[in-house]
């Protein structure tokens, strides 16, 4: 019979074992990104946003929306900070919400906007007050309106 103490060990050292490459490729492919290797970049983050790694999806996105290391694709951007975002990745709140306003290739979408930018304003990104205010301050009542309703039901 194994003692408590004994298996609880195992177990961490299981899960330590575990995502100990995650950790690895994530910072690998930080390096390379900060270091312009973004070829090295691509294929860390890609590994990991296949995993559902939430850093790796929105890193991925990073690239593809500067079109580093990847095909500039302002989709293939959205989506992969869709799916950091929907793992509570606050800095993929805020970029979908300046990405639904700013990148060419994406519709501007104020009423999108306002439902991310006041995420990452919830959540304490450091721009993500003055971001959801100022494209608030931009809408018409009727996409307000639209966008408190969507809010409702994403909750």
């Amino acid at each position: 019979m194994h003692h408590p103490i004994a298996l609880f060990a195992e177990a961490l050292l299981a899960v330590f074992l575990l995502n100990a490459p995650v950790q690895a490729d994530f910072d690998a492919g930080l390096m390379a990104y900060a270091n312009g290797d973004f070829d090295t970049a691509a294929r860390e983050f890609s590994t990991l946003a296949k995993l559902g790694d939430k850093e790796g999806q929105y890193y991925m996105g990073l690239l593809y929306e500067e079109g580093q290391g990847v095909p500039q694709r302002f989709e293939s951007a959205e989506k992969c900070y869709t799916k950091a975002a929907q793992q509570g990745y606050v800095d993929a709140y805020f970029t979908l919400g300046e990405l639904y306003l700013h990148q060419p290739g994406i519709k501007k979408d104020r009423v999108s906007a306002y439902y991310w930018l006041e995420m990452a304003a919830i959540h304490g990104h450091p721009r993500g007050k003055d971001e959801f205010q100022r494209n608030k301050n931009a809408m018409t009542p009727e996409q307000i309106s639209l966008a408190k309703k969507a809010d409702m039901k994403q909750q």
